[in-house]
């Protein structure tokens, strides 16, 4: 698309760098507000309205025919502010901290899934009339708008994402739970219709939620406190709190800005003779993939995310704890990207079909590894984020800071990390971004052994207990 622009191909990393940032820079910005807003009106309305704007902004990237345009497109998406939001709902629909691990990893699972679908709408959708030109004719709406295609389906998607959100999504903020829903109600006629129960509402206005008949659980895991007084923010940054939205900062950088990496370097054209690779620093290039092929390679690495996700996540999260593999991922990161841009001394130009399959071999053992890390350090960062909380009424406020931070390291790492791709190309160290990269990977390790993993099963053992002494009482 930047190429597309009239950029040249030296300078792309630059600019794709930029565009990226933009969007972050803006969410970095608005997320403590869309935190405090859903707060004050609820967490389902925040949602609608952020899906809302989302789906404009993203009809105009789709139409963007500059690259000022495709920034401010990027900055508008920027202004949604959803992230923190449904980590936010997610706590708060199963409040049982045994079952919290599967109600987090939802989230992270949907993002897996846009990470197949995202590349492979956009690898294949993109251009339709140089690709399909017997569906859409040369000189057509969609030649005319080559990116317009892919964006109007992801808007058509959101939309039907707003869509299901009014009908069947029910409001966790407590003090907000029970007012009418004009969305649910028709909602709730439709799951009658198909003899179907979606809510997770229980009890009635009346009533009180379960924590409060377990007044040590409560005090243990989240206290309510004042629902009409905003929380202090030392209350929000524990030191627990402070080293873990640290560390969420540090692993959403470097693994953002890692996949900008791997799109511009394996889509960067294969090494000229007149610019030869020279060990050990100058490895200039990459693997020339058009879209297609690299919408074909990050949907391989969503399906990787996928299966880790559901197989084998949770059940050694359960075994060994969210801190250990989040360090078994800070230990292999920084060795997998220094390898990345060795894979080219491998790569031989001219050699037939087959010719290359050791290469092919070692970057795609690099890059499942890569993806398997990606779901064991940021679902472990995550849901360590989210268990550190001080409160109920801290934990929007908290999703919504760590969002905003982490958004401004997504803004810093890959402009900085685009430019530097562009510098290393044009210079005799090609490797500057990957040893960059592997440096900042590496200061995880300064945050790691600070952080102390909540132990929510004996809290719960704890919460019961003082449930029992209640009730018999």
């Amino acid at each position: 698309m930047i190429r597309s622009f009239g950029v040249a191909e030296d300078d792309i990393g630059f600019w794709a760098g930029i565009i990226s940032a933009s969007l972050a820079l803006c969410q970095c910005m608005t997320s403590v507000a869309w935190g405090r807003l859903s707060d004050k009106i609820g967490r389902k309305p925040s949602i609608i309205i952020g899906l809302i704007a989302m789906m404009g902004s993203t009809i105009l990237f789709g139409f963007s025919t500059s690259i000022p345009m495709a920034i401010v497109a990027r900055c508008f998406v920027g202004f949604t502010g959803n992230v923190g939001i449904l980590r936010t709902v997610a706590a708060e629909l199963v409040p049982d901290p045994d079952l919290k691990l599967q109600a987090l990893g939802v989230l992270p699972l949907a993002w897996n899934l846009g990470t197949i679908s995202g590349p492979a709408l956009g690898g294949f959708l993109s251009e339709p009339a140089r690709k399909y030109p017997s569906l859409f004719p040369l000189g057509g709406f969609f030649d005319k708008h080559p990116w317009a295609l892919p964006n109007l389906l992801i808007a058509l998607i959101i939309f039907t994402g707003g869509a299901l959100a009014s009908l069947f999504l029910d409001e966790t903020l407590e003090r907000k739970k029970y007012r009418y829903d004009p969305g649910r109600e028709l909602g709730k006629k439709i799951e009658s219709f198909f003899g179907l129960s979606l809510s997770e509402q229980r009890g009635d206005p009346g009533t009180t939620g379960d924590i409060e008949s377990h007044p040590k659980q409560a005090a243990n895991s989240y206290d309510r406190g004042s629902p009409d007084t905003p929380p202090t923010w030392s209350e929000v940054l524990t030191p627990q709190s402070t080293y873990l939205v640290i560390l969420f900062f540090l692993s959403a950088l470097h693994r953002v800005t890692a996949e900008q990496l791997f799109s511009l370097f394996f889509a960067t054209r294969v090494h000229s003779s007149k610019n030869p690779i020279r060990l050990p620093f100058h490895l200039p290039g990459g693997f020339g993939l058009n879209s297609s092929q690299l919408g074909l390679l990050f949907a391989a690495l969503g399906v990787t995310e996928i299966l880790t996700q559901v197989f084998i996540f949770a059940p050694m999260a359960r075994k060994y704890g969210n801190r250990a593999l989040l360090s078994i991922a800070a230990l292999t990161d920084p060795i997998l990207y220094f390898s990345i841009p060795y894979t080219l001394a491998l790569y031989e130009k001219h050699a037939g079909p087959g010719g290359n399959w050791v290469c092919y071999t070692v970057v795609a053992v690099i890059l499942v590894l890569c993806s398997v890390n990606s779901v064991l350090g940021l679902n472990s960062v995550v849901i360590l984020v989210t268990d550190s909380a001080s409160s109920a009424r801290t934990l929007a406020t908290l999703n919504g800071f760590s969002t905003g931070v982490v958004s401004f390291g997504v803004a810093v790492g890959p402009s900085t990390f685009g430019w530097l791709y562009s510098v290393g190309q044009k210079s005799e160290w090609s490797t500057i971004p990957w040893v960059g990269l592997t440096v900042v990977a590496s200061t995880m390790w300064i945050w790691i052994p600070k952080v102390k993993e909540r132990q929510v099963s004996s809290q719960r053992r704890d919460g019961d207990v003082a449930g029992g002494e209640t009730r018999g009482a």
